[in-house]
């Protein structure tokens, strides 16, 4: 059985600091010390509040409580200010983005830090905000606040699950963010923090759908890995209307025209655009297609470009002009020109 999650602690406490009875509950590899001695301590009688802590001219410290309750030693050792190890923590919340080696960075004039962004495809990147905010209103007024910061969608971290009310999530929604408890991601379990098994397909599940709204025309995806550049790509003809797509050596998918967006919808036929035929005649030619006159082509050259960054997710232009040879060179690799028919061999391998 999961042991109760300590995380709703960070929230409790102003500050999150605390002398070691405060941190009851939580473990104490994630806490860590600071040069503080605190002055005021809980009342471990009745009232259940706190006394404030007098020292003596003698060096020791007496708690009194400001109910009544009776005076009581304290040692110096119980005075001691603690509080979180924030490094290992948001690292925990990193990992369950993926987010390899981040620091946290406090975010100015907002009781926030940012994680990293969370990067599940190509382009694509979604900021990482954690909070130990308990406080609706102030939570309330951090996201709108990011809003406006990033103009992206972004995921925001609130220490436990009543910290996430519905007043949060509708305020969160409406500025295109979503809100998790850290425990929906993260538990702290054997001595260590772990990421939940199911915060992956959680956080790609999303992700997907924010994709798809930005770009609600792109059509088929490919699932370009993060680190990926066009030269890691392979598009490979292995019919006149069928390719074969793999980045890296791995996910091979199989992939037609219209899946490139390249199929002209307006006519009964359904013919293949002249995108398609642009990327026919760069197949023919290995990617190094030598232009005549680039007037006649370019504008065909730039769909072929659009369309392959929208389906890769990759920012940069695939094709580059080389003045020096007059030609379009693909950043990727593509062949399989043996594979197009000979109706489309009859296309010629230098563009006019």
């Amino acid at each position: 059985m999961l042991q109760k999650q300590p995380w709703h602690k960070l929230s409790q406490l102003l500050g999150a600091r605390g002398v070691k009875s405060d941190w009851t509950g939580f473990p104490e590899k994630l806490l860590k010390l600071t040069n503080d001695l605190a002055e005021t301590h809980p009342c471990s009688g009745r009232c259940g509040g706190y006394m404030d802590v007098v020292k003596h001219s003698d060096g020791t410290y007496v708690g009194v409580c400001t109910s009544g309750c009776d005076k009581r030693t304290l040692q110096k050792k119980d005075l001691i200010v603690y509080s979180p190890d924030f490094t290992t923590i948001f690292s925990g919340l990193a990992q369950a983005f993926s987010i390899n080696g981040a620091g946290h960075t406090e975010i100015d004039g907002l009781p926030a830090w940012q994680v990293g962004e969370y990067n599940p495809v190509a382009s694509y990147r979604f900021p990482v905000v954690a909070m130990i905010e308990a406080q609706t209103s102030r939570i309330e007024c951090t996201i709108s606040q990011l809003a406006a910061k990033y103009k992206t969608p972004f995921f925001v971290l609130l220490p436990s699950a009543p910290s996430v009310t519905q007043s949060v999530q509708d305020v969160a929604l409406r500025n295109g963010a979503k809100v998790f408890a850290y425990e929906d991601l993260i538990e702290f379990t054997n001595d260590a923090i772990q990421v939940r098994g199911n915060a992956a397909s959680i956080l790609s599940e999303l992700a997907t759908g924010w994709i798809k709204h930005i770009d609600p025309a792109s059509g088929e995806r490919y699932p370009t890995p993060p680190s990926a550049t066009w030269g890691d790509i392979v598009v490979e003809f292995t019919a006149n209307e069928a390719v074969t797509v793999s980045c890296k050596n791995k996910d091979h998918r199989q992939y037609s025209a219209e899946d490139f967006q390249m199929r002209d919808k307006r006519t009964n036929t359904k013919k293949p655009t002249k995108a398609w035929t642009f990327l026919q005649a760069l197949a023919l030619v290995n990617g190094n297609m030598t232009v005549e006159d680039i007037t006649k082509v370019d504008k065909t050259k730039q769909e072929v470009s659009a369309k392959l960054k929208s389906l890769f997710q990759l920012t940069d232009d695939p094709i580059e002009w080389s003045s020096e040879d007059t030609a379009y060179k693909a950043k990727f690799i593509i062949r399989g020109g043996s594979k197009i028919t000979v109706a489309g061999k009859r296309q010629k391998t230098t563009a006019a």
